[in-house]
């Protein structure tokens, strides 16, 4: 099986690569790259006409590589996942989608932290809307740190995963009972984090899991 995943930035390939190669290593990821997409994303606050653009034409070229299905790695774009099922004959898959149901079903408080001001909104609407649908009631509670994005993109890791870990800390102590770390990114900072001694959500973790049980099963990726 050949998956294409579409990023918006170089420092979410390695986690998810690594994520794929513990689990499913047969499975070969073709990465497709556009890290202006988060650049214009801050700049302007979220998605507008010309991001929609950049997402079809990125994800149009992952479907001419010839991959099996298509995963959107980047946390801007994928409540918008639905909007190019129409336009491509592959399945496409929110990485992020996997966790937000975990998180969504089986907990009753959760923190959100992430290191990209727009993924805030975003994932804590997506995950009360699941939460709507599986008729549970949820409070999502969400800390940011960008600075923990400049530490990961300038190379200091050490210093990224502290900044989550303080970030989650602050959740823990206003009652959130699981941490989600919403962006790809961040899958670094789950050892770290899990040291609060409360379930810690990964996307990489989440989507390869469920990647794993659609094949174990022969089901398509995309339900």
């Amino acid at each position: 099986m050949k998956i294409g995943v579409i990023h918006a930035t170089c420092n979410a390939v390695p986690p998810l690569n690594e994520a794929f190669k513990q689990t499913l290593p047969d499975v070969t990821l073709l990465n497709f790259v556009n890290e202006n997409i988060q650049y214009y994303a801050n700049q302007n606050d979220g998605i507008d006409d010309r991001l929609y653009r950049d997402f079809a034409r990125i994800t149009f070229a992952a479907q001419d590589a010839g991959v099996d299905a298509i995963i959107v790695a980047c946390t801007v774009l994928t409540p918008y996942v639905n909007v190019m099922k129409p336009f491509i004959s592959v399945p496409i898959l929110a990485v992020d989608q996997p966790m937000l149901e975990n998180a969504a079903k089986n907990f009753r408080k959760v923190g959100v932290v992430a290191t990209n001001a727009p993924s805030i909104p975003a994932t804590k609407a997506q995950i009360e809307k699941l939460a709507k649908d599986f008729a549970n009631e949820i409070e999502v509670d969400t800390e940011v740190s960008t600075q923990a994005f400049t530490e990961l993109k300038g190379g200091n890791e050490t210093e990224h995963n502290r900044l989550n870990c303080e970030a989650a800390a602050k959740l823990k102590e206003r009652g959130c009972e699981a941490i989600v770390l919403a962006q790809i990114t961040q899958a670094s900072a789950k050892s770290e984090t899990e040291t609060l001694g409360l379930p810690v959500l990964t996307s990489p973790g989440e989507a390869v899991k469920a990647v794993s049980q659609t094949i174990e099963g022969n089901q398509p990726i995309d339900n």
